[in-house]
C-alpha cells in the first residue's frame, strides 16, 4: 500500500476513529485503525467489537493495499506536524510515514486479524432529515448512569411505534420524548432497542443531519447509523427495559405553566450552596431555599408568579430540575404535581421528565 493524503484531513478522521478503538490494551489489534487503499480512495475502520466506525477519504493512491496502525500513536505524530501532504507506505512489518524531512514508522498487525465490520445490507431504515435525534441524545445523556444497578439503564430505550419513542432513566428520574422519522414502518413494530450511552454520545457528535438508522426488525442485536461520509454501528444492551409507560401517573392534581428563565435562575442561585433546593409555592410567588441540613451555608430567593397552590412544598435535586429545564429553548414549561412526596412532571415542547422529589 502506498498513498499520499492531506495531513489535516487524515488527522481529523483519526480523531473520530480513535474513540472506537481499544485504548487500554495496545497489544490488541482493536487498538489499531485499518486502512484500505482501493478504487482511488481510502477506507478507514475502527472496531472494538462493541462499536465501530467506517469512513472514506479522498487520497492519491499510488499502490492499492491495506494496513493497520495504532490511531493514538499516529495522532501523537500528526499533532506535531504542520499542514501539508504526507505519504504512507506499508511493507510487511511497518507503515512508514513521511512528511517533508520527517520520517516515522509504526508497527503493523496482521490485517486478517482485524475485526470484520458488520453489514447493514438489506436492513430496513429510518431517515432523519434534521439533527433532532442527535439533539435528543444529548439531552437524554445526563439522565443515564452507566454504573446503574440495572445494566439496562446504561442506555437509551428506542421503541418503534407510530413514532420513534425515546426513554432514559437513572431510577430517580425518567425522561421521555416522541419524534417523527421518515420511512416509519406501516405496521407498528413495537420493537425495542437499548442503545448504550457511549454510542449515543458519538452519534450526537458525528451525525448532525440527513442520515439513516438501519435496524433489525426481529431479534435485534445492533443498530447502524449512516450518512454520505461514514457508517457507525453499535451493539445493543440486552435485557428487558421496565414498563416506562406504567410509571407515568395517569393524572395530576395540579398542573400549571411557569416562565423558564426566572425559575432556572432561582434554582441556580440556591444550588450554589446546596445540591438540594426546597421550593414553596404560593398564589403570588414561589420561594426557593437551599436545604440547611445539607450545608451550614444558606441561600434563598423568590420569583413573582401566579400558581394555584398555597404553601405547597417540594424538595428536589437541583441538577435534575435544571437538566429538565434545559431540554428546549421554550420560554415556558408545564409543571404537574400531586402530593409533595410523589413524582412530579416537567414538560417542555413534548419532552417529559418525571422526577422523584428529595425526601429528607
Amino acid at each position: 500500500m502506498q498513498l499520499t493524503i492531506d495531513k489535516v484531513r487524515l488527522e481529523r478522521a483519526l480523531q473520530h476513529l480513535v474513540a472506537f478503538t481499544d485504548r487500554k490494551d495496545l497489544a490488541n489489534i482493536a487498538s489499531h485503525v485499518c486502512l484500505e487503499a482501493k478504487d482511488g480512495g481510502l477506507r478507514l475502520e475502527a472496531n472494538d467489537l462493541e462499536m465501530g466506525l467506517c469512513l472514506h477519504l479522498e487520497a492519491h493512491i499510488v499502490k492499492e493495499g491495506s494496513a493497520t496502525f495504532n490511531a493514538k500513536h499516529f495522532l501523537d505524530i500528526a499533532s506535531k506536524l504542520e499542514s501539508g501532504d504526507l505519504s504512507l507506505e506499508a511493507d510487511s512489518d511497518f507503515v512508514h510515514v513521511r512528511f517533508k524531512r520527517s520520517k516515522f514508522k509504526l508497527p503493523l498487525f496482521d490485517r486478517n486479524d482485524f475485526p470484520a465490520f458488520p453489514s447493514h445490507d438489506n436492513l430496513p431504515f429510518l431517515h432523519f432529515g434534521d439533527g433532532a435525534l442527535s439533539e435528543y441524545f444529548k439531552k437524554l445523556a445526563p439522565v443515564i448512569k452507566t454504573n446503574a444497578s440495572k445494566y439496562e439503564f446504561g442506555g437509551v430505550l428506542m421503541v418503534l411505534k407510530e413514532t420513534l419513542e425515546l426513554a432514559a432513566t437513572d431510577t430517580r428520574r425518567l425522561s421521555l420524548v416522541q419524534m417523527d422519522a421518515e420511512n416509519m414502518p406501516e405496521e407498528s413494530l413495537n420493537t425495542e432497542y437499548i442503545l448504550p450511552k457511549r454510542a449515543m454520545l458519538e452519534i450526537s457528535k458525528l451525525f448532525e443531519s440527513d442520515f439513516d438508522m438501519f435496524y433489525e426488525p426481529k431479534d435485534p442485536s445492533m443498530l447502524f447509523f449512516k450518512n454520505d461520509e461514514m457508517v457507525l454501528y453499535s451493539k445493543l444492551i440486552g435485557g428487558k427495559y421496565p414498563n416506562y409507560e406504567a410509571i407515568f401517573p395517569k393524572e395530576f392534581a395540579h398542573q400549571f405553566e411557569l416562565e423558564t428563565q426566572s425559575f432556572k435562575e432561582a434554582i441556580q442561585i440556591t444550588s450554589a450552596l446546596s445540591p438540594t433546593t426546597k421550593i414553596v409555592f404560593y398564589p403570588e410567588r414561589i420561594e426557593f431555599e437551599s436545604l440547611e441540613n445539607e450545608s451550614p451555608s444558606f441561600s434563598s430567593t423568590s420569583i413573582e408568579t401566579k400558581t394555584p397552590l398555597e404553601g405547597f412544598e417540594l424538595q428536589v435535586q437541583a441538577r435534575h430540575l435544571l437538566d429538565a429545564l434545559n431540554t428546549s429553548a421554550s420560554a415556558n414549561f408545564t409543571l404537574s404535581l400531586n402530593q409533595s412526596t410523589d413524582p412530579f412532571l416537567v414538560e417542555k415542547d413534548g419532552f417529559k421528565t418525571l422526577i422523584m422529589p428529595f425526601v429528607s
